[in-house]
């Protein structure tokens, strides 16, 4: 070894920055001289933990955690109760699906009961759950879920509305079950649901495919997968149980779904209303580099799948009729790997995060908070790093967010304590 490093410093045709580059030994190598192998020196005796910046302001405590929650998907408050509805399924990416019932009762500082209440059981996949804007009177509650269609005879992503009673025990009722709208959908399913300050019902649609927009369907308005839909479910026409709002932006282009609100997303996995702005929030699921949040408007395309983001994907596909519109937020696979949408935060304990969208990472456990005004984000920055598989956030009775890890419960936030 000696030896042939004594050569290279004479060769005078490699120059001095290869030379530099051949003799620099990383620190934690040891080299013997006299044997052409080096052993490199076991790194096992470091003390040195957490990462080189300073921690995020706030860090995640299990809420009930004497409860087995199994593979929560996502969490709602249940209206007129001190309730929370935790949706989980079995595991995979099918059903069935439970809603089960937390009775958050307990005296302050003290846990809840053991057990959870079983509210619903399908066998489809439970994806999301809203409530309609009248649910004091009326008890309807809604279900985003995908499953085997009975009337389409195939895997469908579906709107399923129930009647829940509006007196204790406020039990729901399965046999009140009414399918509202679906579509055929076996991947990308979307299957989030929520009532804008204008009453409509929002619904999320993926793609409908497990890769690379396999169908094409992001861009194609004539086809619902890839979409946002925006229906009313107040005023259901003769062979629906809904119709499609007056003012919906594509009405009059020949051929387009009267539903779409906007469309070109891949999966628009979580979404939520701005309770005070009206903004409607999407977190979607990105493909290969790019994962991205978006303010969803009215009739406005978000690429997918000529786009991944505001980054070219499938460039020769066929265009939808409309400009495309760069993410509202996007992070690259270094930061996110499967971007979870949150809520805009407008709870009591911590002023620094009100008015901002918490959102987070199934992959890395990041959670961030923007800030969004006038069209722009003005403020972005982490809020805690977790090492949860964040599926899917809520926001309880309080006004505080809770947080949905697939792998464990859920959890809420604290300020990050400081190390002595």
């Amino acid at each position: 070894m000696a030896d042939a490093l004594l050569r290279l410093q004479s060769d005078k045709r490699i120059s001095p920055v290869v030379l530099a580059a051949i003799l620099f030994i990383p620190t934690g190598y040891a080299v013997d001289p006299e044997n052409a192998e080096s052993q490199r020196v076991p790194w096992n005796a470091s003390t040195v933990v957490g990462f080189p910046d300073p921690p995020p302001p706030f860090e995640v405590v299990k809420l009930h955690s004497n409860l087995d929650i199994p593979k929560p998907m996502g969490v709602t408050a249940l209206p007129g109760t001190s309730d929370l509805l935790v949706h989980v399924h079995q595991g995979g990416y099918g059903g069935p699906g439970r809603l089960l019932r937390i009775h958050p009762d307990a005296a302050e500082g003290q846990e809840t009961s053991g057990e959870l209440e079983e509210f619903l059981v399908l066998d489809d996949i439970i994806y999301g759950v809203t409530f309609h804007p009248n649910f004091k009177e009326n008890g309807w509650m809604y279900v985003g879920c995908n499953g085997k269609s009975e009337a389409l005879n195939t895997v469908c992503t579906r709107v399923l509305r129930f009647r829940v009673q509006r007196e204790a025990p406020f039990r729901c009722d399965p046999a009140s079950k009414i399918t509202i709208i679906e579509w055929p959908s076996n991947g990308h399913n979307g299957g989030d649901l929520v009532f804008g300050h204008d009453g409509m019902l929002y619904v999320s649609a993926g793609d409908g495919s497990s890769d690379s927009d396999a169908n094409h369907a992001g861009q194609d308005l004539t086809t619902l997968p890839g979409s946002m839909l925006r229906i009313d479910i107040d005023r259901p026409s003769n062979e629906l149980n809904y119709s499609a709002p007056t003012d919906n932006p594509f009405l009059q282009l020949d051929g387009a779904r009267p539903e779409i609100w906007a469309y070109g997303l891949r999966n628009p996995w979580r979404i939520s209303i701005d309770a005070e702005t009206g903004d409607l929030w999407a977190g979607i699921n990105g493909q290969d580099l790019w994962e991205t949040a978006q303010v969803v408007r009215r009739g406005e395309n978000y690429g997918w799948s000529i786009t991944e983001g505001s980054h070219p994907f499938q460039s020769h596909r066929k265009r939808g009729p409309t400009p495309i519109v760069p993410p509202t937020i996007e992070h690259p696979h270094s930061e996110a790997r499967s971007l979870t949408g949150g809520h805009v935060y407008y709870g009591s304990k911590y002023p620094i995060l009100r008015g901002h969208y918490l959102y987070g990472d199934y992959a890395t456990g990041m959670i961030w908070a923007a800030k969004y005004e006038n069209g722009s984000v003005v403020a972005h920055f982490p809020v805690a790093r977790t090492s949860l598989q964040i599926a899917g956030f809520g926001i309880d009775h309080e006004g505080e967010l809770i947080v949905v890890d697939h792998g464990s419960g859920l959890y809420g936030l604290v300020p990050t304590r400081q190390e002595q």
